[in-house]
C-alpha cells in the first residue's frame, strides 16, 4: 500500500516538474529576447471551465429573489394569529371525568387482584 502511494507521488511530482521546466524556458526565452512570444500550453493547469449564466438568466433569478424577499418582508409585518388558552374544564364535566376514571380502576382492581394474590 505505501509503495503505491510512494509511486503516485512520484508520478504527481513528474507532472509538476515538467510544468516548471516549461515555465522556466518561457522565461529564458523572454529574457534573451527570444522567438517564443506566448507561454508554452503545458504550463496552464487543466481548469474545469464553469458555465456561466446569461444576462436574461441573471435577471429572471434577481426577479425571483426580490419576489422571494418581498413576500418575507410582508409575511414579517402580519402578527402570527395566537391560539386562544384553553380554560379549566367545567366542574360538570372535571366530576364526570373523575367518576369514570373511578369507575375504571375499581373494576381494573377487581379484575386482577385474583392474579396478584395467587
Amino acid at each position: 500500500m505505501e509503495k503505491r502511494i510512494l509511486e503516485l507521488a512520484v508520478e504527481a511530482l513528474q507532472g509538476q516538474k515538467a510544468v516548471v521546466e516549461a515555465d522556466i524556458e518561457w522565461i529564458r526565452a523572454q529574457l534573451s529576447g527570444g522567438i517564443r512570444a506566448d507561454k508554452p500550453a503545458i504550463s496552464t493547469p487543466a481548469v474545469r471551465k464553469r458555465r456561466g449564466r446569461t444576462a436574461a438568466q441573471r435577471k429572471a433569478q434577481s426577479e425571483k429573489m426580490k419576489a422571494y424577499w418581498a413576500a418575507k418582508a410582508r409575511a414579517a409585518e402580519k402578527p402570527v394569529p395566537v391560539k386562544p388558552k384553553k380554560g379549566p374544564k367545567h366542574s360538570a364535566a372535571s366530576k364526570a371525568q373523575s367518576e369514570r376514571m373511578k369507575a375504571y380502576w375499581a373494576k381494573w382492581r377487581k379484575e386482577n387482584e385474583s392474579k396478584t394474590n395467587a
